[in-house]
């Protein structure tokens, strides 16, 4: 028996999670028509969508590309932990810490609290910012020096510590050195899946704000360019909504980034 083609398997897994062609395009920052050609078998999504794609319908790749029949095969062995390894380091991070090995005591302490300390952190700069910070992968590197710890972001090293000794420091200090760098490189952490997720999150309260604007008149990606640019500005994105409402205003004048940040910064401040 033939698999399902792609097409067939797009649409039937939108309609079974009860979306529209518009709702599922919204989610994904692209126009109804992309959808519905994918759904006449006329086009497909690229690589890097499909996997958005997957979670906004919470299906696996592997259905989605009919290949859920037999699973791939990516190690000798075919372990299920080799497998995920490997996967691992197919994919660079937003963001993460790696420490040295005199520090691991100190993360394994911190992970049986299940990691409170960033999660105080994240709602900190949700509330004062407007800023999302991913989620942070955490690992040991034993090529450090024992007590140096740092943060990078897809493979650029952003700060880095030396510190002389634990009793120097707690996790909660290299929480307050990763809101710091959080801050000062925003622009290069933020990603289209924040952007999303924050557009989801107005959309969720606030529908009317989003529907028929993004993205059909404020695209995802030139959102991204705006929203980095006033965080590197040291400008709080906390007022989302105002934020994409003066955009709406504006983009039919304009596209330049530097323009339409500087009409944000002086709108919010009337």
């Amino acid at each position: 028996m033939a698999l399902i083609r792609f097409d067939d398997r797009i649409a039937t897994a939108r309609k079974e999670k009860g979306l529209t062609q518009e709702e599922l395009a919204m989610r994904l920052g692209i126009t109804p028509q992309a959808i519905s050609k994918w759904e006449r078998g006329v086009g497909y999504p690229d690589m890097e969508l499909l996997y958005y794609i997957s979670e906004a319908l919470e299906c696996s790749t592997d259905y989605l590309l009919c290949r859920d029949v037999q699973k791939d095969i990516l190690t000798e062995s075919n372990d299920a932990k080799q497998k995920k390894q490997l996967l691992q380091k197919l994919l660079v991070e937003p963001l993460l810490l790696e420490a040295g090995n005199g520090l691991v005591d100190m993360l394994v302490e911190e992970n049986k609290n299940q990691f409170e300390s960033l999660q105080r952190l994240r709602e900190k700069v949700a509330d004062q910012y407007g800023i999302l910070i991913p989620v942070i992968r955490i690992r040991d590197n034993i090529e450090l020096e024992e007590l140096e710890y740092r943060f990078i972001s897809y493979d650029k090293i952003l700060s880095t510590k030396i510190i002389e000794s634990t009793k120097e420091i707690t996790f909660n200090d290299i929480c307050d050195h990763l809101e710091k760098v959080c801050l000062e490189n925003y622009s290069k952490i933020i990603n289209r899946q924040i952007v999303q997720t924050l557009v989801d999150n107005v959309t969720n309260k606030y529908p009317a704000v989003i529907h028929g604007v993004i993205p059909d008149k404020i695209s995802l990606s030139l959102l991204q360019r705006v929203l980095s640019e006033m965080v590197k500005k040291e400008k709080s994105i906390h007022n989302l909504i105002k934020i994409i409402e003066i955009l709406e205003d504006e983009v039919d004048q304009t596209k330049d980034v530097d323009k339409l940040v500087a009409s944000i910064i002086k709108q919010l401040l009337l």
